[in-house]
């Protein structure tokens, strides 16, 4: 069922009639990231500790690089974009960290921006295969 809805989910982060690596798109979610994700997951998204799978001595994970380099490429566009909104802490143990909500200060149209700059940054393998799982275009 979730693969039948996602072509239609996906619509909302892209503007009618433009792909989802529309240029502008990219460049705002890159300065809303800039202003937003930075202090936890690093400038370009390349995180802030060496590794992010080893618990902080606080006993959670350190918020994870968004390059490709982690798992942020395993989760689909609408867990991406409900993590962003709501925050992991609503997902419990499953994401040890800290992310806060930004339900109240993003926009879905702002969300979706952000997730195109983090896909932006991807290694172009990963990108290719996660637009073909997804049926992103």
């Amino acid at each position: 069922m979730e693969k039948l809805l996602l072509p239609l989910l996906l619509i909302g982060f892209a503007n009618a009639g433009e792909s989802w690596f529309y240029k502008e798109d990219i460049a705002a979610g890159e300065a809303l990231f800039n202003k937003n994700c930075t202090v936890c997951h690093g400038k370009g998204g390349a995180g802030t500790v060496k590794d992010w799978r080893q618990k902080l001595p606080n006993g959670k994970l350190p918020p994870p690089p968004l390059n490709g380099s982690a798992h942020t490429w395993h989760h689909s566009p609408q867990l991406l974009d409900k993590i962003i909104r709501l925050g992991a802490k609503t997902y419990g143990s499953a994401y040890a960290g800290w992310m806060p909500s930004f339900e109240e200060k993003l926009s879905k149209k702002d969300r979706g921006n952000i997730l195109k700059y983090i896909h932006s940054l991807w290694p172009e393998r990963i990108r290719n295969d996660y637009d073909a799982f997804y049926k992103i275009k």
